[in-house]
């Protein structure tokens, strides 16, 4: 090589400018398909992980566990409101505010003027002598002669007899303010205490009740009288003149008892004592280690726990928001590689994980929300999610489904390993039992299983935990009641889940498959030989599809469905066309036979649509002949363009199906099927050589042809529907004994 020169590059293979902007293309396409994949994704996982992280630490314990640890108070302290003890000083409050009266002096004013009037009766009798009095007033008062000459002599001077009233007035002063309750007229419940409070002048004055009780009131040596005797200059006169009164004033009433007064003033008594607490101190304990944790002992619990949530600084909080953000993220992130790897077609769906994301969100929210109250029904929008996610896509995606928000609700609610094994273990054996629905009672049979599971797992882990029997046995039975709902939910929301998400389930299609149906009706009215047709290729494609493990009864009543098109224009097709008819064709143009025979694929498709058939079955209807040619009318117009050298040239392309070619292993079979079958109707002598060289040569023909390329169906299962579909017709064109002719008699 000359030295000062580089040796020269090999020349790269250059794309054309096409090719380079189609790939550009394509690349820009998958990019905006992993976008939209995850941009759902990342909003699930915020939003999941906010509710996992909710506002703090999740609150573990229940009445009846067993503790495992000593349980302390880990806050410097916190306080309990002491009801009872708060209780007992409000009543103690209300029971020093004393029944409270309204008093009526009236009745005493009047004894009053009674007495003075007795006075200056007395003071202006003629003579000094009793007898001078009227018999009434003596009676009435019971005097005698000691007691006149007592009066006589306190009244026998003006000067006197206005002093002696003064004297009266004074002694009845106390009485009059204070009152004299009636026998009786108090209320048992107020007949402790020694005081009582008497309303006056919009004020309350407490009064002792030996001054108010009519049997106290009247005793010689009580204070009334003493009170009453003191205020007369002589103590024998008042002594006679309270002797005179008593007996008068234990018969007068004064004193009415204000029951909501009362309980009015009481109640603010009540009001305002403040409330009572309880201060705990770091470090004390709440619970001793393997004590069974009573209500009052989680209540502390639980204030200790909000204290805890209470004292955590933003940064707490924001390690916390962080963590759980990766761990979400990352079990997110799991997922989505687990269905990559398993299940591509809903990794590579931005609307199917769309609904996966909502589905788990839901979920989850609901759960932690359900989580509020102490049923234990969390579990039932984890497992009844799980459960429609095995429906509708594969048990594969719902396990996995299932091990993520068990594990994110367990970490949601604090509930530890013990819940996520029972919650993952019993949701996954109803997934793994559920397989096809094809009854009303498979998703009962799916829920009991579940509820075995819950219950058996339930015990297991109660029992590694070492928690009491009866808590054991309770929460065991209310997750198996929980699990039984789970089935009985999944049943009567089957016919929403078939509409959210598109699929159609076994009971459905048993239900399309009916007779009855409006469609298969008019059809066996319409075009019999189509629907004979379209019964025997249900039979064929679901043995093959079964073959390979596909959903057969789906193929079988697609298959019933495919072909309700040609009732449209019955006479056009073959097997509609009795012996001895004139071929429509005939007349017709091979072009114009070939929309009219193409046209039945659009036309059943429109049916489909009309009678609001699910669409998985119209995508098998559109998907059956998928771009297949028309070979009879191409051949036929070749044919006749060989004859005219002035024709046009005969586009293949205008004798094909308009497609799509077959998207599912099962529109494939029901291809593969619906050609055998047709094409063995044709054969003069049907023997199993000619049956299996017949659908050896259609299926080779149709697979050379890429109607196969876009439905991920591979050489080995093409070779076991081959085989299926040839024992099939095997069986329906199988060789018969010939009888001999009946003799007649």
């Amino acid at each position: 090589m000359t030295p000062g020169k580089r040796k020269p590059k090999p020349v790269r293979a250059q794309l054309r400018g096409a090719e380079l902007i189609d790939l550009r293309k394509s690349r820009l396409t998958r990019q905006r398909q992993r976008l939209a994949c995850l941009i759902p994704a990342v909003l699930a996982a915020l939003i999941s992980a906010a509710i996992v992280c909710g506002s703090g630490p999740a609150f573990p314990y229940r009445v009846g566990q067993r503790a495992t640890r000593d349980l302390r108070v880990n806050v410097p302290e916190f306080q309990r409101l002491n009801l009872v003890q708060t209780n007992r000083l409000r009543e103690q409050a209300a029971r020093q505010i004393s029944p409270i009266f309204s008093n009526d002096p009236a009745p005493i004013l009047e004894l009053q003027k009674l007495l003075e009037d007795l006075v200056e009766t007395v003071a202006n009798a003629r003579r000094e002598t009793i007898a001078s009095l009227p018999p009434d007033v003596v009676e009435s008062w019971g005097l005698d002669a000691n007691i006149f000459e007592d009066l006589r002599e306190a009244s026998d001077t003006p000067l006197r007899r206005d002093d002696l009233r003064r004297s009266i007035a004074e002694a009845f002063a106390p009485i009059i303010r204070h009152g004299v309750l009636g026998r009786g007229l108090l209320p048992l419940d107020e007949e402790s205490g020694t005081m009582i409070q008497v309303l006056q002048d919009d004020r309350r004055v407490s009064v002792s009740r030996d001054r108010v009780f009519p049997e106290r009131l009247v005793r010689p040596d009580g204070l009334v009288a003493e009170d009453f005797i003191a205020t007369f200059n002589s103590p024998e006169l008042g002594k006679t003149l309270f002797g005179l009164v008593a007996e008068r004033l234990a018969q007068t009433t004064t004193l009415h008892f204000e029951k909501e007064a009362t309980a009015e003033a009481r109640q603010r008594a009540r009001n305002r004592v403040r409330d009572y607490y309880d201060t705990y101190t770091r470090g004390q304990l709440l619970v001793e280690r393997g004590r069974i944790i009573t209500e009052d002992q989680l209540e502390l619990l639980r204030l200790d726990h909000q204290a805890s949530l209470a004292s955590m600084t933003s940064a707490d909080r924001l390690k916390r928001v962080g963590a759980f953000v990766v761990l979400v993220a990352s079990l997110y992130g799991l997922t989505g590689a687990l269905l990559q790897r398993f299940d591509p077609r809903i990794a590579r769906d931005p609307i199917r994980i769309s609904a996966l994301c909502f589905v788990a969100v839901l979920a989850l929210g609901l759960s932690r929300l359900i989580a509020i109250h102490p049923w234990g029904a969390e579990l039932i929008p984890i497992a009844l999610a799980a459960l429609m996610l095995a429906v509708a896509y594969t048990p594969m995606t719902a396990l996995v489904f299932t091990f993520g928000t068990s594990l994110l609700i367990s970490l949601a609610l604090g509930t530890g390993l013990g819940y996520f094994i029972m919650l993952m273990g019993g949701t996954a054996a109803g997934i793994l039992l559920l397989g096809e629905v094809r009854t009303r009672t498979k998703p009962i049979q799916v829920g009991a299983v579940a509820a075995l599971g819950y219950a058996a797992l339930s015990a297991a882990a109660g029992l590694w935990q070492e928690q009491p029997v009866e808590l054991i046995a309770a929460e065991s039975g209310i997750r198996a009641g929980w699990g039984l709902l789970t089935g009985f939910l999944l049943g009567g929301s089957l016919p929403y889940v078939e509409r959210m998400f598109g699929i159609v389930t076994g009971i459905s299609l048993l239900e399309l498959g009916d007779v009855n149906h409006p469609l298969l009706q008019e059809l066996v009215r319409r075009a019999p030989g189509t629907h004979n047709h379209s019964i025997t290729v249900g039979t064929i494609a679901e043995a093959a599809a079964e073959k390979i493990g596909c959903d057969g009864l789906l193929v079988r009543v697609g298959a019933y469905f495919h072909d309700i098109g040609k009732m449209l224009k019955p006479n056009y097709f073959i097997e509609n066309q009795t012996p001895g008819t004139v071929n429509r064709h005939a007349n017709l143009a091979p072009a114009m036979s070939t929309l009219i025979i193409i046209g039945h694929v659009k036309d059943g498709v429109e049916l489909g649509r009309q009678h609001n058939l699910p669409a998985r079955i119209i995508d098998l209807i559109e998907q059956h002949h998928g771009t297949t040619l028309v070979e009879y009318f191409y051949h036929e117009a070749n044919r006749r363009r060989d004859g005219n050298p002035d024709a046009s040239i005969v586009l293949e392309s205008a004798f094909r199906y308009p497609g799509p070619k077959p998207q599912t292993k099962e529109a494939a079979i029901l291809m593969m099927a619906d050609a055998s079958e047709s094409a063995s109707r044709a054969l003069s002598d049907p023997t199993p050589a000619r049956l299996e060289g017949l659908v050896e040569d259609l299926i080779d023909k149709r697979l050379r042809d890429g109607q196969f390329d876009q439905c991920e169906l591979t050489i080995r299962e093409i070779a076991a529907i081959r085989d299926s579909i040839t024992k099939s017709l095997i069986g329906i064109y199988h060789g018969r004994v010939k009888y001999p002719q009946q003799r007649t008699a």
